[in-house]
């Protein structure tokens, strides 16, 4: 029965190469295919193997305070403790155990045990896992600050992996055996019972550990000595203890360190496996209600519908009280953002700025907190970087999500230009709000006493000029992945499926279009920049340096308004005339 199983796994394999390959006979499938394996050779694998680097596996060693290795060890296995604690929290279904309607129908009636199925669809996860595994080492091969080298980054990534996907697969299990049981069945109250025991006697060991000696907190150096003895003060330790023999294989700085890592490891990864092995869970019907699930939305996917995933019927509060008559486009704006998370509304993009406004101001009066304000600056600009640059391919309540109901929207009183407006209000809103506190942050942060010319005016308005430009910048963003949508809905649909969603051609593709959004912003920015820098070059002798910049604001404005109508008025005659039934007709 092993053997048939091995068979069934390398033949659906086979079988998913050559459905790809046969993919690729049609052109766009082929040029998108091209383009992302000539990313992954000139990213990844050029400087692996190219001369005039000099390494092939070892990473060269970047120096690294001894202070911050154990901090580092110990702040990631903070964090993977807290992902998997979300799997009790929010947990979902055990997809390393979800089985297709033809896996059900043919492997369920069939004579084969229930572990070894368990173990069919285990070892079937390790294809992904692998795989997986060696894409983030490619991304984290420059990380030299570790040691090691990438045998050993791989191998870490993939003990990583693996336990997380077995720790959410026994916590599934688990919690549907508890379901199953039922509320009153003494297990659950075992359960229970056995976590109060266990959160009483860490309560009294942390109460009678000896308290840390007292630290100056003056520098950043003895913040992190301070934090590293506090995570390694029992029985927080011993709680991280299973997180940090995960990780310990990943953050080995040589080979020694390595192998002394590995048995803690493979003993946690191995009691994962048996946990997940032998838990009498009803897994069965789970997986078929699961199946049922996929092939629903692969119908609504099929069907043209933008919903991928059945929507849930619960009642939610509207993001703002929309009045009774108003502008059409505000009304697209309250549809998109009910659409959205709930943490996507004023009163919590108001509570960040507040809590980011603190701590900055905080950090500006702590001089000893240099170089944690300086990484904040960095980071918050390069956030706002990626938010504006990428941020339009990942908010997508626009047309992209209601392609499926443009018939409807075409028999609207409105004109095309306002149904596109309305539909890019939201995303807008949201890159918007993200750009101007990473913005916040950058401004609070920047240390302009250092810098002799950039005084409080002369920051207060390039810190106003920059907010003003935000909304018109992220707008003229998002008027391009549009026009991808209603000018080519083929190569835009393609992207989009159920069926679709891995493979060098797709990415491929998504490439093809950040690409060319990339150089048509640049064709679209360039000439507002040089007119603004224009200005301000030849007023500051007139008005002053905050005038001139208040005034290239103005004029740089009303150039992206004229491009942004523009644009609008092409994409709206375009929506009009434009019939999704025919353009994606295969």
């Amino acid at each position: 029965m092993l053997r048939a199983l091995l068979y069934l796994r390398l033949h659906s394999l086979r079988n998913l190469v050559v459905t790809r390959a046969r993919r690729l006979r049609q052109p766009r499938y082929f040029a998108a295919f091209v383009v992302g394996g000539l990313y992954f050779w000139w990213f990844f694998f050029r400087p692996l193997i190219a001369p005039s680097h000099g390494r092939h596996l070892r990473v060269e060693p970047i120096a690294l305070p001894a202070d911050f290795a154990p901090l580092l060890l110990g702040v990631a296995a903070v964090v993977l403790l807290v992902i998997l604690a979300f799997s009790w929290i929010a947990p979902g279904p055990p997809r390393s155990l979800a089985f297709s309607e033809a896996e059900i129908a043919f492997l369920f009636p069939a004579p084969i045990t229930r572990r070894r199925l368990v173990h069919y669809k285990l070892l079937n996860s390790q294809f992904s896992i692998f795989f997986t595994s060696l894409f983030f080492t490619l991304l984290t091969r420059r990380w030299s600050f570790l040691g090691g080298n990438l045998l050993m980054h791989a191998f870490g990534w993939w003990v990583v992996l693996s336990t997380v996907n077995l720790h959410f697969t026994g916590a599934a299990l688990t919690l549907l055996r508890l379901s199953h049981d039922g509320a009153r069945h003494p297990t659950r109250r075992l359960w229970g019972l056995a976590l109060l025991a266990l959160a009483a006697v860490a309560a009294g060991v942390w109460f009678h550990h000896p308290p840390l000696p007292a630290t100056d907190l003056t520098g950043f150096t003895a913040l992190a000595r301070y934090v590293s003895a506090v995570l390694a003060t029992p029985p927080l330790s011993w709680l991280l203890w299973p997180a940090r023999a995960v990780l310990h294989p990943f953050f080995a700085a040589d080979a020694s360190e390595f192998l002394a890592a590995l048995a803690p490891a493979a003993l946690v990864l191995l009691a994962h496996y048996g946990w997940v092995v032998r838990i009498d869970a009803p897994f069965a019907e789970a997986s078929l209600l699961q199946a049922q699930r996929r092939a629903a939305r692969v119908a609504a996917w099929r069907a043209g519908s933008s919903r991928l995933r059945p929507a849930r019927l619960r009642s939610r509060s509207g993001p703002f009280a929309l009045a009774p008559a108003g502008r059409p486009e505000i009304a697209f704006l309250w549809k998109n953002l009910l659409s959205t998370r709930p943490y996507f509304r004023p009163r919590v993009a108001l509570a960040t700025g507040v809590a980011l406004a603190a701590v900055c101001l905080w950090l500006r009066q702590r001089p000893d907190y240099a170089p944690l304000q300086l990484m904040l600056l960095t980071a918050a600009a390069i956030f706002a970087a990626y938010t504006w640059l990428i941020g339009p391919q990942l908010a997508r309540q626009d047309l992209r999500s209601d392609l499926g109901n443009s018939d409807i929207f075409k028999t609207y009183p409105l004109h095309g230009w306002q149904i596109i407006l309305g539909q890019v209000l939201t995303p807008t809103a949201i890159l918007t709000v993200l750009v101007w506190l990473a913005l916040l942050v950058v401004s609070l942060c920047l240390p302009a006493s250092r810098i002799a010319w950039l005084t409080a005016p002369v920051h207060l308005a390039a810190t106003v000029s920059a907010a003003a430009l935000v909304p018109l910048l992220c707008t003229l963003q998002l008027l391009i992945p549009t026009a991808a949508t209603v000018f080519f809905p083929a190569w835009f649909h393609a992207t989009r499926g159920l069926s679709s969603t891995r493979g060098i051609e797709v990415l491929g593709q998504r490439l093809i279009f950040v690409i060319g959004q990339l150089i048509t912003v640049l064709i679209a920015i360039v000439p507002v920049a040089g007119v603004g820098a224009l200005v301000i070059f030849l007023l500051q002798w007139l008005i002053g340096l905050v005038g001139a910049v208040l005034v290239a604001t103005v004029v740089m404005a009303g150039i992206l308004l004229l491009e942004i109508a523009v644009g609008l008025h092409c994409l709206g005659r375009r929506f009009e005339r434009f019939d999704l039934s025919a353009e994606l007709r295969p």
